[in-house]
């Protein structure tokens, strides 16, 4: 016979939705702070250069030609 399933109280699903988007929002810090760095050419990362399509450093020169 089935038995009705115990419901989560609000604070335990408050708990998970806040750690859900805390998650969110710290991947996307650090996807800015990573842009930014590029950017700026102080970042250490490594391109792939088979996955490059186009130039970074023509993009860079016309985002600051545009400023």
């Amino acid at each position: 016979m089935a038995v009705p399933k115990k419901r989560r109280s609000k604070a335990k699903s408050r708990t998970r939705l806040a750690i859900w988007k805390g998650k969110g929002n710290k991947s996307a810090t650090r996807a800015l702070t990573l842009a930014k760095s590029i950017l700026n050419k102080n970042s250490k990362f490594i391109f792939d250069p088979k996955k490059e399509d186009e130039n970074p450093e023509s993009v860079i020169e016309q985002n600051n030609s545009e400023d």
